[in-house]
């Protein structure tokens, strides 16, 4: 076991999450880099094996290790029964009130989810953890949510989109974890006002903006390519790039000059793919895979604009706060977006960039062809970008209000001064 740091009282926190590490989060990525810099010691605990098969390279500079929780087997469930034993589970209430949380899950997950968070709930004491903190309040949340209930350990959650406006969310599960949690820690006040409004009304739900690491910025046009339009993000239906491809297609035929770059993988991959051959797009558009994002950060230093066409999806799911335009802006790289979730709080439209109403080929078209043509236009808001990616999305000014949550867990560590 490593040094406690007196930078931040000794904080040990152990993050809890579904499958570490994930090409698509680097939001989880940047902020266990930033949490380290700062001193704080992080355990990860990751419920399933990473299959992403390619990773950022940064997770190289990555400190904590990675203990994998495996999937339930037969020596796993005796181990874990020794972990209830040792734990003394049986004592108080927090037993009635897991195996309660539990019979309202499916059937099939109940018996998996018990076994890891005992496992959990016996690495986090084993590791002298001050605090859980799991991301998504899905699996990772609940397997958190128990393990305090075993171990009294405090937790706190960060909740990001699909596990907010989905259709499928269940309103009592969120707001009993909720409740329990030192906080919830959500990424915009769009998330904030949503929760309160839809979900649970008495919790203590904090706002913490996701950070990004901020470069030197691309600022001169003759760098880039002139005509090339960006997009990166999971090929899923929120993100839009159906409306994307259309609004190519209104480009194409205006007789603007483009091409159009889109990075990504995910469950609309064919279906794209079939859409830009009916819109016979095939010399105007290329879609790549998911891409490690040293070469997405290079994409973003030739690109003129990136473009983000965020929807409504037809579950009800939606993006909060995408990352890309937050690394967009850090980059000097205009973007065209629409004003879903928290994006009017990372965009001024007309300033960093432009917003169009979703769903609007046309209205999508109009803004990006206006990137491309009006360099006045284009310089004022590369120059603006990392002006607000400075004021409000650095991560090293963020990351202090997401100590004090953790810190919150403990009298001792709120003696300390981080």
């Amino acid at each position: 076991m490593s040094q406690r740091s007196p930078e931040t009282g000794g904080l040990r926190v152990g993050y809890v999450l579904k499958k570490y590490p994930r090409l698509s989060e680097t939001f989880i990525l940047d902020e266990i880099l930033g949490l380290e810099e700062r001193g704080v010691e992080i355990e990860i605990f990751s419920l399933r094996l990473p299959d992403d098969g390619r990773f950022h390279a940064e997770l190289a500079q990555v400190k904590a290790k990675a203990a994998y929780i495996t999937p339930v087997w037969t020596l796993n469930v005796f181990e874990a029964f020794t972990a209830f034993r040792d734990l003394n589970v049986g004592r108080g209430d927090g037993l009635a009130l897991a195996l309660a949380f539990l019979e309202r899950l499916p059937s099939e997950d109940r018996a998996p989810m018990l076994v890891q968070a005992l496992h959990l709930a016996e690495l986090a004491v084993g590791n002298s953890i001050d605090h859980l903190h799991a991301h998504f309040m899905t699996v990772a949340a609940h397997t958190a949510y128990l393990a305090h209930l075993f171990t009294g350990i405090g937790f706190s959650v960060t909740a990001h989109a699909k596990d907010i406006y989905r259709a499928t969310v269940d309103r009592e599960i969120f707001s009993e974890i909720a409740r329990a949690a030192t906080a919830v820690v959500t990424v915009c006040e769009a998330n904030r006002a949503f929760i309160a409004e839809n979900l649970v009304d008495d919790a203590r739900v904090e706002v913490v903006y996701n950070g990004v690491r901020l470069d030197e910025p691309s600022l001169d046009p003759s760098l880039r390519d002139a005509n090339l339009i960006l997009a990166v993000g999971r090929l899923v239906e929120k993100k839009g790039y159906h409306v994307l491809l259309e609004a190519c297609g209104i480009l194409r035929d205006r007789g603007t000059d483009f091409q159009c770059l889109l990075i990504g993988d995910g469950d609309e991959h064919q279906r794209l793919l079939e859409q830009r051959g009916r819109l016979a797009l095939d010399d105007r558009v290329q879609i790549l895979g998911a891409t490690p994002r040293d070469d997405v950060f290079r994409w973003m230093k030739r690109a003129r604009v990136l473009v983000a066409p965020c929807v409504n999806g037809s579950d009800g799911n939606q993006d909060a706060l995408p990352t890309v335009l937050l690394e967009a802006l850090a980059a000097g790289l205009p973007v065209v977006s629409t004003p879903i979730g928290g994006i009017p709080e990372i965009v001024d439209s007309g300033k960093q960039g432009l917003l169009v109403a979703p769903e609007d080929p046309v209205a999508l078209a109009d803004a990006i062809e206006r990137v491309l043509a009006e360099q006045d236009l284009w310089q004022r808001m590369a120059s603006a970008g990392p002006v607000k990616a400075a004021a409000r999305f650095d991560r090293s000014k963020n990351l202090p209000q997401l100590i004090e949550v953790f810190r919150k867990s403990s009298p001792r560590l709120l003696e300390a001064v981080p």
